[in-house]
């Protein structure tokens, strides 16, 4: 019976190890018309499922928005699953670095483990705009993004689950700039990008 247990704390600390180096999450953004609210979502290509499946506090979220005086308000921000996230999120004004958008930052505010599917992907959080419409809004790009001129801010997107190792796990980005008016072939009855 000490050798089972030798071998299921080995099984236990080596898994994470393992996975990490083929576990890889991608962020998707995307807006409902109908209900005028965004959610932000993951996809994992490797399914991880509860006691190991927590994501850690260095787990980030980081999305570009329009530059609003006073701020661009971020509202009704509602966690998809246990997870629960920034709220309100972190803010920079972009305008102080000469850029022109402003940039908002959620992270998990609590460690409960989740089932992440794989190939599938898992809703994380939604907001609504409490500024309007006033432009695109789109996740951080960690490559292109002008915001990267300035090392000293953290704005990288990040995925850090227990289940994958110690590592960041996130690869990029599903969505690109989600509008929140109709484009034109929708007024048609047709809704394409």
């Amino acid at each position: 019976m000490n050798s089972l247990k030798k071998l299921l704390y080995i099984i236990l600390f080596y898994l994470p190890v393992c996975l990490y180096g083929q576990t890889q999450v991608t962020y998707k953004l995307a807006y409902d018309f109908g209900t005028q609210t965004y959610t932000v979502s993951m996809k994992s290509n490797i399914a991880m499922n509860p006691p190991l499946s927590i994501m850690t506090s260095s787990t980030q979220v980081s999305l570009v928005v329009p530059h609003v005086a006073g701020g661009f308000q971020i509202t009704n921000i509602t966690p998809l699953t246990a997870v629960t996230w920034s709220n309100p999120p972190a803010n920079l004004d972009g305008t102080t670095l000469g850029l022109t958008n402003d940039y908002k930052f959620f992270a998990p505010t609590n460690s409960v483990a989740i089932a992440i599917p794989a190939n599938t992907y898992l809703d994380l959080f939604s907001f609504k705009s409490g500024s309007g419409c006033l432009g695109d809004i789109s996740l951080y790009d960690n490559i292109n993004d002008p915001l990267n001129a300035f090392p000293s801010y953290n704005a990288d997107n990040n995925m850090v689950i227990l289940a994958a190792g110690s590592g960041n796990i996130y690869i990029g980005n599903d969505s690109g700039n989600i509008p929140c008016t109709l484009p034109c072939s929708a007024a048609a009855g047709t809704l394409s990008y």
